[in-house]
C-alpha cells in the first residue's frame, strides 16, 4: 500500500470512529433527556440517593469511553482534516465538544453529586435544563459529522 493510501485509510478510520462515537452519544443523550431524567421524579425520595450513586457509576461506564473517543478523534481530525472539509468545520465540531465537556464538568457533575445526597426538585430541574445544552450540542455535532461525511464522499 502506498503512503498516500495509508494516510487516506488512517483518516477514514479516524473519521468513521469519530462519527460512531458522536452518534453513540447523540442516541444516549436523547434517551437520557427524554426518558431517563424525567423518570427521576418517580423514584422514592428515600431510595433516591442510592439510585443516583448507582446511576452515576453505571452511566460513567457507558459514556466516558465514547466521550473520550469522540474528543480524541476530534483532535486528530484537527491535525489531519479530511479532504474537501474546511478546517472551520472541524473547529466548530471541536468547539461543540468543549461546550459539552464544560457543561458536563461544571454543571451536570455538581447536580448529580447533590442528587446523590438527597433528591431535590430544584436540582433535578437544573439538571434537566443543563442537559438540554448537551443534548442540543450533541445533536448539532451529529449534523456536523454528517455534513463532514457528505463533503468527504462528494
Amino acid at each position: 500500500m502506498t503512503s498516500r493510501k495509508q494516510g487516506q485509510s488512517y483518516m477514514e478510520l479516524i473519521l468513521l470512529t469519530h462519527i460512531a462515537a458522536t452518534f453513540a452519544m447523540v442516541g444516549i443523550i436523547w434517551f437520557v433527556q427524554v426518558v431517563h431524567y424525567p423518570l427521576y421524579t418517580r423514584i422514592n425520595p428515600d431510595a433516591f440517593p442510592n439510585y443516583e450513586v448507582a446511576h452515576i457509576n453505571l452511566v460513567t461506564l457507558v459514556v466516558v469511553p465514547f466521550m473520550f473517543l469522540e474528543a480524541f478523534t476530534a483532535l486528530l481530525l484537527l491535525f489531519n482534516p479530511p479532504p474537501n472539509v474546511s478546517i472551520w468545520l472541524v473547529l466548530v465540531g471541536l468547539g461543540l465538544v468543549g461546550v459539552i465537556w464544560a457543561t458536563t464538568l461544571f454543571f451536570n457533575v455538581a447536580q448529580h453529586n447533590a442528587l446523590s445526597v438527597r433528591y431535590d426538585h430544584d436540582v433535578h430541574q437544573a439538571l434537566l435544563a443543563a442537559n438540554w445544552v448537551r443534548t442540543v450540542a450533541w445533536s448539532l455535532r451529529g449534523l456536523l459529522v454528517l455534513w463532514i461525511l457528505a463533503r468527504v464522499i462528494q
